[in-house]
């Protein structure tokens, strides 16, 4: 499985990074989202751990899957 680290901000950018691990995937997102400070978290629209149903990043459904963690 791939789990992915998505950041989306209310500027409409989104920043994804992919982990084999799904501990290693939760911790890194949990670390990044306790540096960040009180105004950054609310420029902040999402913020999550997804399960994806497929690793390979050219397919259609990467992106699919389950959430495991949210943190906004």
């Amino acid at each position: 499985m791939r789990y992915i680290v998505c950041d989306e901000r209310k500027t409409g950018i989104i920043f994804m990074e992919e982990f084999n691990d799904k501990d290693e995937a939760i911790n890194s997102a949990k670390y990044d989202w306790n540096r960040r400070t009180e105004h950054d978290q609310k420029r902040t629209k999402r913020f999550y751990v997804l399960e994806s149903v497929n690793p390979d990043e050219d397919a259609d459904d990467h992106f699919d899957g389950d959430i495991i963690r949210t943190f906004k």
